[in-house]
């Protein structure tokens, strides 16, 4: 901007110059609105310099699980019951977060190496602007294991008391008896995550 002119102006000049600026103030702030759905979309998400972090829970200082159920991105129902009795790990993810799309490969390759040992891997898809978007994200990172869409974050919701933060990614690692074992923070990397996921499955009950 400009220095402002002199206060010796005409008053017209004054009037005309201070409705423009109005005119652009107004202009500025209905484009700030408009736009604050995505912007604010596309920068809530967990960045972890160096990669992810994974705190783990001993056996009995472990927090339940709450029911969890909703449709997948195919529109077909899918609950967490469905996998009773084994170790569960649930991503939080969104096809619009930088380090959610980094740490599609190696999740899913330790899902690869690890659903022989009774491991189920299972995505939450949040705040997407629909649910191709994620329908689109799965197919291009080639994720084999089934992700419930969860556009209004009632997944999130569901773990209020449990410190799951709402923005991804987060990945959870669920005993065989339903509590939570390890909470990751951020890209999950795949020697990091597996180490952990193979652990909890070698869990005795």
């Amino acid at each position: 901007m400009g220095t402002p002119h002199p206060t010796d102006r005409k008053p017209t000049v004054l009037i005309l110059r201070g409705l423009a600026l109005a005119l652009v103030a107004a202009i500025a702030g209905a484009c700030s609105t408009a736009g604050s759905a995505t912007s604010n979309q596309q920068t809530n998400y967990v960045q972890v310099d160096g990669g992810g972090v994974i705190a783990t829970y001993d056996v009995g200082h472990r927090a339940v699980v709450p029911q969890i159920a909703g449709k997948d991105l195919a529109g077909n129902d899918l609950n967490l019951a469905q996998f009773a009795g084994k170790v569960i790990v649930l991503n939080f993810w969104a096809s619009w977060c930088p380090p959610c799309r980094s740490e599609a490969p190696a999740l899913e390759q330790v899902y690869t190496d690890t659903r022989s040992a009774g491991v189920q891997f299972v995505g939450i898809d949040i705040r997407e602007n629909g649910v191709s978007d994620g329908v689109h994200f799965a197919t291009a990172h080639h994720i084999d294991y089934p992700s419930i869409s969860d556009q209004a974050d009632r997944v999130a919701l569901a773990f209020h008391g449990h410190a799951v933060p709402q923005s991804p990614p987060t990945t959870l690692v669920i005993d065989r008896s339903g509590h939570i074992a390890a909470r990751g923070l951020g890209e999950m990397r795949y020697a990091q995550l597996v180490q952990v996921v193979r652990a909890v499955a070698a869990e005795t009950t």
